[in-house]
């Protein structure tokens, strides 16, 4: 359904070109945890218009790492379906890039205030240290894993803003935007000297851990261990829940 609604949102302009105004933004609130942005618009009428937004965030350092350490710690499992108790996403670098095309409709007199109904691709390309407890030669030992994963998300939903005009020139701000849809095709990787050597036995008992202590269900995941490295794989997409934030959009008309 997600991606039927993702095709349509595609399309529907194509049938309108005649008709279109354009006016291009960028969110300066976003380049200021570095994702930086573009987006078009096209008019289709008095009252709706058609933007398409491209997006994209070098992986590096997050800012306001250790607030967004404790979010996921305490909401992460109902977000994303993992436990954040021993991910550390204070220490996280994070790479982002992404498409999102939105329907948007203007509403009262002045056609100020406006409702979107956006869905969004985005691929995330992250580094995030993990605490793992391996057993290893009759010793329980507290290992801290740097894992690097990488998975996708394709989700729909809902926004509301308020656009501010000044001739050619204008802003748009933009206050929320919920939206869920799946992850898919996740994969992650942790290497350490520490798993070389396990016995078949105390692989078994970090495999246990590591999926008790992420929240890690077969439903969805695989994990798989060799030499240094454990490594984990979606087996079907994942629910996913996510959130625009706060927006400052300035925008050109032509």
């Amino acid at each position: 359904m997600t991606k039927k609604i993702f095709a349509l949102l595609l399309l529907l302009p194509l049938a309108v070109a005649g008709q279109y105004k354009n006016s291009i933004r960028t969110n300066v609130a976003g380049a200021a945890i570095q994702i930086y942005s573009l987006q078009y618009e096209r008019t289709l009428s008095p009252r709706w218009g058609f933007n398409n937004t491209i997006f994209y965030r070098p992986k590096s350092d997050i800012p306001f790492g250790g607030f967004i350490d404790e979010i996921s710690k305490k909401h992460g499992v109902g977000l994303t379906g993992i436990k954040f108790d021993y991910i550390f996403m204070n220490e996280a670098q994070v790479g982002l890039k992404g498409y999102s095309p939105e329907l948007r409709y203007y509403m009262g007199k002045n056609k100020k205030v406006f409702l979107g109904a956006f869905g969004i691709y985005e691929e995330f390309d992250m580094k995030v240290p993990a605490m793992v407890r391996i057993l290893k030669n009759g010793q329980f030992l507290e290992v801290k894993l740097p894992v690097d994963f990488t998975f996708n998300t394709l989700s729909g939903g809902l926004l509301i803003g308020r656009s501010f005009q000044w001739n050619r020139f204008g802003l748009d701000i933009v206050f929320v935007g919920p939206h869920i849809g799946k992850a898919q095709e996740f994969y992650a990787e942790g290497n350490n000297p520490n798993l070389v050597g396990l016995n078949e036995e105390e692989r078994e008992y970090v495999k246990g851990a590591i999926k008790q202590r992420f929240g890690l269900r077969d439903k969805y995941f695989s994990l798989e261990m060799e030499n240094d490295r454990a490594e984990i794989k979606s087996v079907r997409s994942v629910p996913f829940v996510g959130l625009r934030g706060l927006g400052f959009n300035l925008s050109y008309r032509f």
